[in-house]
């Protein structure tokens, strides 16, 4: 009866962590910042001690801890692993979980934190599981329990696989909107230089010495922060030397909006072309 109470406290334990971690990290918008509290609720909530979240770097291919609970800053700094190197590098070489009943048994076991001392003394248990999404590891999960007979480690195994399951979600969905960040920065960039060239005022047909005039006005105004009115009957281009105003200007990369003063009442026009709001472009207002 006690052995039964005491499995459904764990599971009750188990059920409180998952959902705390889960909500941690749907709410912070970078889940490596997240790690660290991640660590925190396995050792207050599960009694897991020295919990270590590595992470590869894609660039230099090494394993660095990103996140540690119970470990200095300068032990943090000591732990760095080669893939394939001590069992931190062997479970992302393979993608599989390891095991440890007794650190001080395990030749693999390279303690380089030097946080567990003596280790050959050390009567401490680790388990290690892979951070993964499909066949690729972003990294591990690891933590440390006292050595004792009664540690289960299967039970512990599963919930720390659960765990680093929920972690590589959150990183793939952080690293996937980056990815979508950085396109649509891209493509931003490109339509704006696109929109610069094809608004160019050296693209405005016109050889006269009028339309000279007009050049070195688009090139004048562009550079400073007064109000533009421009004049002229339908069809003259109007608002071809305004969006070469605005896309030759500082503020090209603000947005540029046009206002038809012809369909405006006269006191709102006033406002229009008097009353403009400060980051708008000087070309953003133009008569009908």
């Amino acid at each position: 009866m006690e052995a039964e109470h005491s499995a459904l406290e764990r599971k009750i334990r188990e059920l409180t962590v998952l959902y705390e971690i889960s909500q941690l990290l749907v709410s912070i918008p970078d889940p490596k910042e997240a790690l660290g509290p991640v660590l925190d609720i396995l050792h207050y909530k599960m009694g897991m001690k020295r919990g270590t979240i590595t992470l590869l770097d894609t660039v230099t291919q090494e394993l660095g801890i990103k996140a540690a609970h119970g470990l200095t800053d300068q032990e943090r700094q000591r732990g760095h692993y080669q893939i394939g190197e001590g069992i931190t590098g062997k479970v992302v070489e393979t993608g599989e979980p390891v095991i440890v009943p007794h650190i001080g048994e395990e030749p693999l076991f390279l303690n380089r934190t030097k946080a567990r001392g003596n280790i050959q003394k050390s009567h401490i248990s680790f388990i290690c599981v892979p951070i993964k999404i499909g066949a690729f590891t972003y990294g591990t999960l690891s933590a440390d329990r006292l050595f004792s007979e009664e540690i289960s480690f299967e039970e512990d195994l599963r919930l720390l696989t659960i765990i680093a399951s929920n972690v590589a979600q959150a990183i793939k969905i952080s690293r996937m909107m980056e990815e979508e960040k950085d396109r649509l920065r891209h493509e931003n960039i490109t339509l704006r230089e696109q929109l610069k060239e094809r608004y160019s005022f050296y693209n405005i047909v016109g050889r006269s010495n009028k339309m000279r005039d007009v050049f070195e006005m688009i090139d004048k105004v562009s550079a400073s922060d007064a109000s533009v009115l421009i004049r002229g009957e339908s069809g003259t281009g109007k608002e071809l030397v305004a969006n070469a105003i605005h896309y030759n200007s500082l503020r090209a990369k603000e947005p540029f909006i046009k206002v038809n003063c012809a369909a405006l009442p006269e006191t709102l026009m006033e406002s229009e072309l008097f009353g403009m709001k400060k980051g708008l472009s000087p070309a953003q207002h133009k008569e009908g």
